[in-house]
């Protein structure tokens, strides 16, 4: 690591804290010794610098959502496209094994053919009323910030829908102006399946406990969650494994996942558990070395917003049917 920006005062604090030189930007991207930048910024700085960190040729990873809205994202996929260069968004949430067990059964075509799927995403911690949840110009507050994660497993393991219908809440007798969502449903429309999709801006547990997706197909049943990371399948003895269920729960972190606040993190707790953004990493140089394509391109990152996007235009039309283009 061979420096950090920001026009925060939080810089300093950060940069002690690590070990960091408090660069500027122009220095660290004249610099040819960085090869790499990470982008953590706030929403509205994360299209600029990710655009300006490509064309000065460097590989970025870019926190989730990558910007406001799908225009920004965009605006990335563009500069991608233009410069060749390398792009990951920071989805970590989908690194677990569990994840990849679903996709591999999915893929596989394990589970027969699936018709239904049931999705549950939740913020935890209070982190609704933060700040961070609720920046200018944003698509939505924690629906957005936080549900792009449930989104994002969702596109992984079955593509765009067609169309989306939606309902987003923020309810008159709870909580006040300082957060913009309580609850939300959906229903994500295929040609071939229907994805039920549910968000609670208030989760009362402290982890992803409570994240699961759930998919019924004809021969095989299987819920997955990513951290801890479980799976439970159910297969009807037709195909290649025998009737029953399979269980599997990855080895328990000791760690708690958010730990305190600290001077550099004074709105969020500073996260304790390492083991998603350990994956990612490892993702996204593992494709840089290697010049393979970006795990989680910035294409990702824009159908994930033009999702959310149409959940809020659904929502405001009282739930009608909003269609997606190809």
């Amino acid at each position: 690591m061979l420096g950090a920006y920001d026009n925060s005062p939080l810089l300093t604090p950060f940069a002690e804290a690590f070990g960091l030189q408090s660069r500027s930007k122009e220095e660290i991207l004249a610099d040819p010794d960085v090869h790499v930048v990470l982008v953590h910024s706030k929403s509205d700085k994360m299209a600029d610098l990710t655009i300006e960190a490509l064309e000065a040729g460097k590989a970025v990873l870019c926190e989730k959502p990558a910007g406001r809205s799908a225009v920004d994202a965009k605006r990335i996929v563009d500069v991608v496209e233009r410069t060749s260069g390398m792009v990951q968004v920071g989805y970590c949430w989908r690194f677990a094994p569990s994840v990849d067990a679903m996709q591999a059964a999915l893929e596989s075509g394990r589970l027969g053919r699936v018709l239904q799927v049931r999705a549950h995403g939740g913020c935890s911690h209070d982190e609704a009323a933060t700040s961070h949840m609720n920046q200018p110009g944003d698509i939505g507050g924690a629906v957005f910030v936080i549900g792009c994660h449930l989104v994002d497993r969702i596109l992984m393991h079955f593509g765009m829908p067609k169309s989306v219908n939606a309902r987003i809440h923020k309810f008159a007798d709870y909580r006040g102006p300082e957060s913009r969502e309580d609850a939300a449903g959906a229903v994500l429309n295929y040609p071939d399946k229907v994805v039920v999709v549910d968000f609670m801006s208030w989760d009362v547990l402290p982890w992803t406990e409570s994240w699961d997706i759930t998919a019924y197909g004809t021969e095989g049943i299987m819920s997955a969650r990513s951290l801890p990371a479980s799976y439970k399948l159910y297969d009807s003895g037709k195909g290649l494994y025998p009737e029953g269920w399979t269980e599997w729960q990855e080895t328990s972190f000791p760690e708690i996942w958010a730990v305190r606040k600290t001077e550099y993190s004074p709105e969020l707790a500073e996260i304790g558990n390492p083991a998603y953004f350990d994956r990612e990493a490892e993702a996204f140089f593992g494709a840089l070395r290697a010049g393979t394509p970006s795990v989680v391109p910035a294409t990702q990152a824009y159908n994930i917003s033009r999702v959310i996007e149409a959940l809020f235009a659904s929502s405001k039309e009282a739930g009608a049917e909003v269609f997606l283009d190809a």
